[in-house]
């Protein structure tokens, strides 16, 4: 998406998660369903492209035009939707298996793995993509950065 204008890319890429959404929907539900779907979602990066021209914080990196603080910022929401969405995965895959044992048996379990499973799986892979690499025999410290040994004289 490098070819368009860095305001333009978080509103184009809602047109197009609107407008596959509205073929779901459409071939599900009618034409009614795609029509709102991607009404909606036009709706969306027209308020996307307006609020990427602000000069705010969320502005800037809704608009792609965040510094080194604001892409920190955009980083740790991130992480932090990530937890929560682990979270909200493992809380309702438990409430469906209690549920199934007690309350609905007639309930499918399965759908409710898939996003236990995709959490797990990027938490094994982000960890293994961004961990430190070494020996680790400085306590996390490059052995180059600590500096001269200083020799201790004993009285």
């Amino acid at each position: 998406m490098s070819f368009l204008r860095p305001r333009l890319r978080i509103p184009a890429q809602m047109v197009v998660l609107g407008a596959v959404l509205a073929v779901i929907f459409g071939t599900v539900q009618g034409l009614w369903g795609a029509v709102t779907i991607l009404v909606s979602f036009l709706v969306l990066a027209a308020g996307y492209y307006v609020w990427g021209g602000k000069d705010t914080d969320v502005g800037a990196i809704i608009g792609s035009r965040a510094d080194e603080r604001q892409a920190s910022l955009h980083i740790k929401v991130t992480a932090l939707q990530g937890k929560v969405m682990t979270g909200a995965a493992a809380v309702t895959y438990l409430v469906v298996v209690l549920g199934k044992a007690t309350f609905w048996p007639k309930v499918t379990v399965w759908p409710f793995v898939i996003p236990l499973a995709l959490a797990s799986l990027s938490g094994l892979v982000g960890w293994l993509i961004y961990r430190e690499r070494g020996g680790g025999d400085a306590g996390g410290v490059d052995v180059g950065q600590l500096g001269p040994r200083i020799p201790v004289r004993r009285l």
